[in-house]
């Protein structure tokens, strides 16, 4: 009923005879967002162009080859820095001669020391049949601090 007593609704009559009660307003539009209804056709999602499959897919494909012929044939890359022992045990060896003034024979470091600022290990050197030992600091710089020996 409305307000000011009339029906919402229009009596017809059937060919049967019955009274059948017809809207005289029309329903609601379908919401224009939210979910599609049981009987709706459209789409929520489109199936993506080859074009764009292909512009993705390609770098993806070369990028992983490179990666993989890059191991192959260097896998030293992903490894740290180390100090060159040979070298390490020349540059203690000069240094305990003329810093220290030691008659220095032969110098043993350890091997695969990580070039890190502030990393401490020892060398063992040979002085006159006696075995010392010194301390090696690596340095930010990639220098090294060679203490007194013991």
């Amino acid at each position: 009923m409305n307000p000011d007593g009339a029906s919402d609704s229009s009596a017809v009559v059937g060919v049967s005879g019955a009274t059948l009660l017809v809207p005289r307003w029309k329903p609601a539009p379908p919401p224009q967002w939210g979910p599609a209804t049981a009987g709706s056709t459209v789409s929520r999602w489109r199936r993506p162009s080859r074009k764009l499959v292909v512009a993705i897919a390609v770098p993806v494909v070369l990028l992983i080859a490179a990666g993989t012929v890059l191991a192959v044939t260097r896998p030293d890359l992903p490894q740290r820095k180390v100090l060159d022992t040979t070298v390490l045990q020349r540059q203690v060896l000069t240094v305990l001669r003329d810093d220290y003034q030691l008659d220095a024979d032969t110098v043993a470091c350890p091997v695969d020391q990580p070039v890190i600022d502030g990393h401490r290990f020892t060398c063992t050197a040979e002085v006159d049949g006696t075995t010392i030992t010194t301390w090696v600091t690596v340095r930010a710089s990639g220098q090294l601090d060679i203490a007194r020996p013991r």
